[in-house]
């Protein structure tokens, strides 16, 4: 339909512009003496409109020609922009199926053109520092840092490299010159947490964990289970200056000190060195609130509440028994027991200390329950009964899994923060 509604146009203008010619409107005379030409005025209509068109086709034909160069310059950066786009795609492609060589040289091949030059950079040095060619990987960081549009990234993914690598100053640099820049990325955040794991800087550490709990960008398990191990190296380091391990427990959050494995770390250090009314006031802050509302997980905080040596000891024996009122029967009563047995042997109360002990061990036998019944025969003399029970607790704690060491080892970093 589109050449025969064509062919149908050009005969309409052949026949309107034949009906034109057939007016003879008059002549044009040119004089160029001593001669005069004389044509008609439709050819010199005619004409005029053919010099007209060839003008402007020679015009178009010279601008076309002087075009030329140009033309060929971006037909070029063209074919280099799509040639680096291709190389591009396929060496992210490579790099995600593990094939890092054949990233590394795609990521070379995307160089061609300065549109993915410091991206195809980027890759490049996740490709070597996978590889392990460490001095590659460092090239290629260089190659990137002359983009200005891959700054962010560059520092993001060195930091996370050389985080890997263990090299955690380089890593914490780069974090601090990207948050000097002021942006806050939650995932420098997480690598700044692992570069401080990994190094031992608690307090860089305690902070990345905040900023990643306020943006809700940390498992809260993951987030206390940190903090927990933490605090238990951050106070392990001071557990020979009992001045100085006070110091550091001052610094502990509120919040964090009700944690239990926190407060029992710290109650157990303050019982070695001496510093039994604190342990024991770590102990009663961590316990705040109704007794009937406590996890199992505090048993092992009543254990160290019966050894911290608080003055006065009747104090210390009244909350314990204003607990018992509280606490139904089962595995929190029965520390609950074993404590004030525990705080009365330590006082010399004879009789109330095995009343309690025993009451404590017909709820449930606990190897614990029969080394302070030992205890409490020895002190009174009884040899043959203080043999029995020490055989009893030998044999529960035989039974018994090994504990979990007091401190958490964190300076291999976090491997899954997320």
């Amino acid at each position: 339909m589109r050449w025969l509604a064509s062919a149908l146009l050009l005969a309409l203008l052949a026949a309107a512009i034949a009906l034109i010619l057939q007016i003879d409107a008059g002549n044009v005379a040119f004089l160029v003496p001593p001669y005069r030409i004389d044509v008609s005025l439709n050819l010199f209509i005619v004409a005029l409109v053919l010099l007209l068109a060839a003008v402007y086709w020679t015009a178009r034909a010279i601008q076309k020609m002087a075009d030329f160069p140009e033309r060929v310059r971006l037909y070029r950066a063209r074919r280099e922009e799509v040639g680096g786009q291709q190389a591009l795609i396929e060496a992210v492609k490579s790099l995600l199926e593990g094939r890092f060589a054949r990233a590394e040289k795609s990521a070379r091949a995307a160089q061609t053109s300065s549109a993915t030059a410091g991206v195809a950079a980027l890759i490049g040095a996740r490709a070597a520092h996978r590889m392990q060619e460490y001095g590659r990987r460092d090239e290629w960081l260089d190659q990137a840092e002359t983009d200005l549009d891959v700054q962010t990234a560059r520092l993001v993914s060195s930091a996370e490299m050389w985080a890997e690598q263990r090299d955690n100053d380089a890593a914490l640099q780069a974090i601090d010159r990207l948050q000097g820049s002021g942006a806050r990325h939650i995932h420098a955040m997480r690598i700044a947490l692992n570069a401080n794991l990994q190094s031992g800087r608690w307090d860089g550490a305690l902070k990345a964990i905040r900023m990643l709990e306020k943006r809700k960008a940390l498992h809260p398990v993951l987030a206390r289970k940190l903090k927990v191990g933490i605090y238990r190296e951050m106070l392990a380091v001071h557990r020979q200056e009992a001045a100085s391990l006070e110091e550091v427990w001052r610094t502990v959050p509120e919040a964090d000190r009700r944690e239990p494995e926190v407060a029992l770390e710290a109650a157990r250090l303050l019982n070695l060195a001496g510093r039994g009314q604190l342990a024991a006031e770590v102990i009663e802050a961590a316990l705040q609130g109704e007794a009937s509302e406590w996890d199992p997980s505090v048993e092992r905080l009543l254990d160290e509440y019966a050894r911290a040596q608080a003055f006065p000891s009747r104090d210390q024996l009244e909350k314990t028994e204003n607990w018992l009122k509280q606490v139904a029967p089962g595995p929190l009563r029965t520390a609950l027991l074993r404590a004030a047995g525990l705080i009365c042997l330590r006082e010399q109360l004879w009789g109330k200390s095995r009343t309690y002990l025993t009451e404590s061990l017909a709820e449930e036998p606990n190897p614990s329950t029969f080394l302070a019944l030992a205890r409490l025969a020895d002190a009174i003399g009884d040899e043959r009964e203080a043999a029995q029970y020490y055989r009893e607790a030998a044999i529960g704690f035989a039974n018994l899994p090994l504990a979990e060491p007091p401190a958490v080892a964190l300076r291999g970093g976090a491997r899954d923060i997320s």
